[in-house]
């Protein structure tokens, strides 16, 4: 039985992949939304030690006649001076807001409207999201032609019957035509992905921000949503492109092998994450045109690296 030295692609591909998507997010998404942050930032005031400030900054809230929020022991001394009882079951003071002292009264009543102002200001600018002409001028062109242009580098330099693949004359590479082909299906397949995601991510921005301002939280509270859902995005970006520059290379490879009569592969695991169906199948051997179950669940079927996340490896054989 003889062996073909297994063909490892490189982390840099899906890498550059993962930043231009994370580019585009930023660009399109993120970036309008900590403009108008930015815009609207004025009306917050800055916290204090007294009570006052500390509702009109956002540092404690008041609803339906509690205040709640960052207690300090400055604040909390000025509650109890006012006669005002922490009340454990709540989590907070309770009064009503016609027996709060005047200036109170002005500083809830402005806040309200402040947060009223901004929750408007930012649904607004959700609303206003467009990303027509990025998502046109988006393309992955040249991190697939690359991507493939170094599966044939390597392809070529891989040792067969102890010499090399171009040394004995095989052809393995695609012409300039068929290498475009490939790339531009293939970034039009990751486009259609992103497109999704970015839809389905700026709808639930809108909800979270519309649920969150509401609620009367902090403009702080707020820029940690946005930074939460940019992590959401940046891990998107992610698992999209190893995703993708992982399909990529194993359909190319396995159709590479098998044009030079390497039809069975024996399944390889690499590391210790590797999920328990994967495990399963390490050392077996298996035909690249049927390949093996990889979820039992779901009864799906893959070749090492075509299953999401798949580290395996498959090493082409012969008898």
């Amino acid at each position: 039985m003889k062996f073909l030295k297994p063909i490892i692609t490189p982390p840099k591909f899906s890498e550059e992949v993962q930043k231009k998507m994370l580019d585009f997010f930023l660009k399109v998404i993120f970036q309008p939304i900590v403009d108008e942050m930015e815009k609207i930032n004025n009306i917050y005031f800055n916290s204090g030690d007294s009570i006052e400030s500390a509702v009109r900054s956002g540092k404690i809230t008041y609803s339906d006649g509690v205040f709640k929020g960052d207690f300090n022991a400055a604040l909390s001394k000025q509650f109890r001076e006012l006669g005002y009882t922490f009340d454990k079951r709540i989590g907070g003071y309770k009064k009503e807001l016609n027996k709060l002292p005047v200036n109170l009264q002005v500083a809830i009543t402005q806040t309200s409207f402040n947060y009223l102002k901004m929750k408007g200001a930012m649904i607004t600018a959700i609303d206003n999201l467009t990303y027509s002409k990025e998502f046109e001028e988006l393309n992955f062109m040249k991190e697939f032609s690359q991507t493939i242009d170094d599966t044939d580098k390597k392809l070529l330099e891989t040792t067969f019957n102890d010499e090399a693949i171009k040394e004995i004359g095989i052809k393995v590479e695609l012409t300039p035509e068929e290498k475009d082909n490939i790339a531009k299906e293939y970034s039009e397949n990751l486009k259609l992905y992103i497109k999704d995601f970015t839809d389905k991510e700026i709808l639930a921005l809108r909800e979270e921000v519309e649920k969150t301002v509401f609620s009367g939280v902090r403009a702080d509270s707020l820029q940690k949503i946005i930074q939460a859902k940019f992590k959401t995005s940046e891990s998107k970006a992610k698992f999209l492109a190893k995703q993708e520059i992982s399909l990529l290379t194993s359909k190319y490879k396995y159709a590479k092998y098998e044009s030079l009569g390497f039809e069975k592969y024996k399944w390889s695991i690499s590391g210790t994450r590797t999920r328990p169906d994967h495990r399963a199948l390490n050392g077996k051997i298996f035909y690249f045109s049927d390949p093996p179950i990889t979820n039992q669940n779901t009864g799906a079927r893959n070749n090492p690296s075509e299953d999401y996340n798949c580290d395996c490896i498959a090493i082409p054989i012969m008898d």
